[in-house]
C-alpha cells in the first residue's frame, strides 16, 4: 500500500509539473500555421486530466464512508480516441473505518477505471471496468465492476448507468438515473484570463440488489441532488467548489445504509441514526 502511495503521488506530481510548465512554453513560441492533416493530427493526440478534491465527506452510493474528517480525492486521466484510463484515490486526513484503529491519516482506496466512450448524433455511450483496490484491513477482497452508461444530449441530458459486479459472490447489481444541466453564467478576468463561469445542477436515483448466499438486499437505494460552480482561473485551469445532498429511498435503503456507514461500522449498529449527508468541497481541475 505504502508503495502504490508513492507510485501515486510521483505521478501525480509529474503532470502538475507538465501542466504548469508546457502552457508557459507555449505561449513563449508560436506555432507556425499548419495544414489541415496536421490540425487534424493535433486534434488526435493523448489529451490527460489531472483533478484534486478537498471534500467535508466521502459519500459512496449514499453510505457514508468518512467520518468528521476532510478527505481527498486525487485523479489523473489519460484519453486517446474515445478510450481514457483513470486512477482516482481517496486519502482520508482521519480514518474512522476500523474499529480500536487511530484515526490517522490514511490512504483507503484506489480505483483503476478503464473506459471507451463514442456518440452517434445525440446518442453518447460509455462501456468501463472499475478495479476497487481498497485498503485490505477493512476488505480483505476487491471487487470489480463492469458498467454502461447510455446517454442523449438534449435538454436535462438524462443518463441511464448499470453496474454489475464480476469479482465478489452473489450477483450484484447497481442502477443509476441521472439528470443535468448546465447554466452560463458570467465572463469575469481572473489573473489575466476571461473565462465564462457556468453553474452546473444535477441530481440522480438509483435502484441497488444484492443476492448472495450470506446476503440478500434489493430496494429503491439513494438519491443525489447536487450543484456546482465551475470558475475558470486559466484556459487549462478550473476550480469547482460544489455541494450535495445525498438521501435514501426508502426505508430499506435508510436501514441499509445506516448499518453500512462509518459511524455504525465504529460505534455500533444501533448508534448510527443518519442516512442523509450534506457534504462539498472544491475541486481544483487541469487539463493539458
Amino acid at each position: 500500500m505504502e508503495k502504490k502511495r508513492l507510485l501515486f503521488s510521483g505521478i501525480l506530481i509529474l503532470f502538475m509539473v507538465l501542466a504548469l510548465t508546457l502552457p508557459v512554453l507555449a505561449q513563449d513560441v508560436a506555432a507556425p500555421p499548419g495544414t489541415i492533416e496536421q490540425q487534424q493530427e493535433q486534434e488526435e493526440r493523448p489529451t490527460a486530466n489531472l483533478s484534486w478534491s478537498f471534500y467535508s465527506k466521502y459519500v459512496w452510493r449514499g453510505y457514508e464512508l468518512s467520518k468528521d474528517s476532510l478527505v481527498m480525492f486525487p485523479s489523473i486521466t489519460i484519453s486517446y480516441k474515445g478510450f481514457a484510463m483513470n486512477m482516482w484515490g481517496d486519502m482520508d486526513t482521519s480514518y474512522k473505518g476500523n474499529p480500536g484503529e487511530n484515526s490517522d491519516t490514511k490512504w483507503w482506496e484506489t480505483d483503476w477505471i478503464l473506459t471507451y466512450s463514442n456518440s452517434i448524433k445525440k446518442f453518447n455511450y460509455t462501456l468501463g471496468w472499475i478495479y476497487y483496490d481498497i485498503d485490505p484491513s477493512t476488505y480483505d477482497r476487491a471487487s470489480q465492476e463492469l458498467f454502461t452508461t447510455l446517454g442523449l444530449d438534449v435538454l436535462l441530458k438524462p443518463s441511464l448507468s448499470i453496474y454489475r459486479e464480476i469479482a465478489l459472490p452473489g450477483e450484484r447489481w447497481y442502477i443509476n438515473l441521472g439528470v443535468s444541466h448546465s447554466f452560463p453564467t458570467i465572463k469575469r478576468e481572473i489573473f489575466g484570463f476571461c473565462g465564462e463561469q457556468s453553474l452546473d445542477v444535477g441530481a440522480w436515483i438509483s435502484y441497488m440488489s444484492i443476492n448472495s448466499r450470506d446476503y440478500n438486499y434489493e430496494a429503491m437505494h439513494d438519491a443525489n441532488i447536487w450543484a456546482a460552480y465551475n470558475i475558470p482561473i486559466t484556459s487549462y485551469m478550473t476550480v469547482v467548489p460544489s455541494i450535495n445532498y445525498s438521501l435514501p429511498m426508502s426505508n430499506k435503503a435508510q436501514t441499509n445504509i445506516r448499518q453500512s456507514s462509518f459511524n455504525a461500522i465504529t460505534r455500533g449498529p444501533g448508534s448510527n441514526t443518519n442516512a442523509s449527508w450534506v457534504y462539498g468541497g472544491v475541486t481544483l481541475k487541469v487539463a493539458f
